[in-house]
């Protein structure tokens, strides 16, 4: 894959995160001359997230994206996912991009999208990149009603191979040894991603 995959904490939202200046470039680098898809399904109206969607939307505008558009994704409208050259997964609550990924058109799509367009994840968005998300809502449970669930699958869309744990630098002691806990109990590695940092796949 030729680094079209970019896993991010703060991504492109200066409203909630910190955005650095590197991260600044290179999504105007991105996005300029582009059509730009905000993602918004985990940033429903009424939480956190949701004035994020403008933000991020403005953001993309601001550096010279075309268009920008706030889509909420759902069964009858995923053709749309094949209409732009950059997607951007905002974050808040992966609950719903999980939901939305048991229709297989989904993961089907966004395939195909990746042949020519570039795929953002933002802290929840970028776990649902990832194989599973069930040890995130294992670590965060008790600290907000959104961890507090069962749900029947935790698969999200298996495009990256590392599970990772957005905004590091906000986590207090505690969270650091449940997260070190986590890792020798399951065996598996976290990667901790504090706002600024990004992966390139």
């Amino acid at each position: 894959m030729n680094k079209n995959i970019i896993v991010t904490a703060g991504g492109f939202n200066s409203v909630n995160n910190y955005v650095s200046e590197d991260n600044i470039k290179l999504f105007k680098e991105i996005a300029e001359n582009k059509k730009v898809m905000v993602l918004s399904n985990a940033a429903p109206e009424g939480t956190g997230n949701y004035i994020a969607r403008e933000n991020v939307r403005e953001n993309f505008l601001g550096v010279g994206a075309t268009e920008a558009d706030i889509i909420d994704l759902d069964d009858s409208n995923l053709d749309l996912i094949l209409d732009y050259d950059v997607i951007y997964i905002l974050g808040g609550n992966t609950t719903p991009l999980i939901e939305l990924n048991k229709n297989p058109k989904l993961k089907m799509n966004i395939l195909k999208f990746l042949e020519k367009g570039v795929l953002i994840g933002e802290s929840a968005g970028s776990i649902f990149l990832q194989k599973d998300a069930k040890y995130y809502y294992d670590i965060k449970k008790g600290t907000k009603p959104k961890y507090d669930v069962n749900l029947d699958t935790y698969a999200c869309l298996g495009l990256i191979d590392i599970f990772i744990y957005p905004h590091f630098q906000k986590a207090n002691e505690g969270m650091k040894n449940k997260i070190s806990e986590y890792e020798k109990e399951h065996n598996i590695k976290i990667k901790r991603l504090n706002d600024g940092e990004i992966i390139l796949y």
